[in-house]
């Protein structure tokens, strides 16, 4: 294990564990692992010790609870005031929940590329620094990385971020964008991003980010903020690509019952939203499936979906770990059409319209798909008036650009050959280096 160097009285141990029971290798966190090195089964977080809530006050944001968060030394964090956000309460909207009481947790106004993603790319960044690691792969349908793009290039580090073509409207210059971080667009194959971004990586002898233990934990932060802020809460509920912040919420309230500050029944029930485009998740759990497959996910996408970000490029991956999430939480999951969701959106725009805050719908509908599946739980009769809800504001705020991110190249997978693209890559920027 490796004991964290807290400043605050804290005496806490973190190791990352294999999860396979006939294996239990553990490890420390002087690397980035993806799987156990013996088994290569999949690795979580542990912490052990004594931790006894002090904080760092020093900080206004997630990187208050440093030592319930997997880096080992405070010199290394890398921080542009992502969480911490405001919790705020929606009293209009109650009517619409059967009288339950309605809390946005809102990061897409604290965080600074507008999105809750932002939370894991200044762990994920920081545990690059810590560990000295540059020349990033990474690959996402876009919001997780413009967040990653944005806090390398604070630190010069070199990147290449792949992401679906269809996905382009939203790579707005709002982001912070050096000539060493390349944006490739995969011509709108989703499922061969990921094993083409991890065949690039190994044949350039590149750092591929992040393990899914590294990105889940970022995303306990926001059980420490709901925690400390609204402590009596029934419901958590956040729209779902692949499931990775419910389950990392789930994580930091687990982490809350070991070290005594929470019960276990007093946990937040976990409600998933997808969008009925993509709702593999929901479909399967809602028909008791424990595992899907590839022959699950769709061959083909309409070429105007309503919210393209949702076309998880990992849920086949996740979706275990989903499951045990709402299991564990006795959870719920459900999916939303486009129809439906236009058809309440003025509630809740209206909401924050009147305090004065304005999402980008143009960008992102994560926000207007969550509250929707919020109404059509509500409809069910789910909710009842001494309930309490925190919804995470999914979507993008503070992003005031219109203005588009130019690719570095537009790749179809099936034809790019890995090693020609890096060089081209280089290539050209070398020239305009030079120019």
């Amino acid at each position: 294990m490796s004991k964290k160097q807290s400043t605050v009285g804290n005496n806490v141990r973190v190791s990352q564990d294999c999860v396979n029971p006939s294996c239990k290798e553990s490890y420390g966190i002087e690397n980035m692992l993806f799987t156990c090195k013996k088994c290569n089964s999949r690795l979580e977080y542990n912490f052990e010790g004594e931790y006894k809530g002090a904080k760092y006050n020093q900080y206004n944001n997630q990187w208050k609870n440093f030592d319930l968060i997997p880096l080992s030394d405070e010199k290394n964090i890398i921080t542009l005031e992502e969480g911490g956000s405001a919790i705020i309460e929606l009293e209009e909207i109650s009517q619409y929940l059967n009288g339950a009481k309605l809390h946005l947790m809102m990061d897409m106004e604290q965080n600074p590329t507008g999105t809750f993603k932002d939370r894991e790319a200044s762990i994920i960044l920081s545990r690059c620094k810590e560990l000295g690691l540059d020349n990033l792969v990474f690959y996402s349908t876009g919001n997780t990385g413009r967040a990653y793009t944005h806090y390398a290039a604070q630190l010069g580090l070199t990147t290449y971020f792949f992401m679906p073509q269809q996905c382009h409207y939203k790579n707005t210059d709002f982001i912070k964008k050096n000539p060493n971080n390349f944006i490739i667009h995969v011509n709108d194959n989703y499922p061969e991003i990921a094993p083409y971004a991890k065949k690039f990586a190994q044949v350039n002898n590149l750092t591929l980010i992040a393990p899914m233990q590294d990105r889940t934990e970022a995303y306990a932060t926001v059980a420490y903020e709901q925690f400390e802020k609204v402590p009596t809460c029934n419901y958590f509920v956040q729209t779902i690509a692949s499931g990775m912040g419910p389950i990392g919420y789930l994580r930091g309230h687990m982490n809350l019952v070991k070290f005594g500050f929470q019960k276990k029944e007093d946990i937040p029930r976990v409600v998933c939203i997808q969008s009925s485009e993509m709702n593999v998740m929901s479909v399967a759990y809602n028909n008791g499936r424990t595992e899907i497959s590839n022959d699950d996910m769709p061959k083909t996408f309409a070429d105007t979906l309503f919210e393209p970000t949702l076309n998880s490029t990992n849920p086949v991956n996740n979706y275990p770990d989903l499951y045990n999430c709402l299991k564990d939480s006795n959870g719920l999951i459900t999916d939303v059409t486009p129809e439906y969701v236009n058809s309440k959106s003025a509630i809740i725009l209206d909401a924050l319209k009147k305090r004065n805050i304005f999402p980008r719908t143009d960008k992102e509908n994560s926000l207007l798909i969550e509250f929707a599946g919020l109404i059509k739980l509500a409809e069910a009769g789910t909710f009842k008036s001494d309930d309490t809800i925190v919804m995470l504001a999914c979507g993008r705020g503070k992003d005031t650009s219109h203005n588009l991110l130019e690719p570095d190249a537009i790749i179809d997978p099936k034809v790019t050959e890995p090693v020609k693209l890096k060089q081209e890559l280089q290539s050209r920027l070398l020239a305009k280096q030079n120019a």
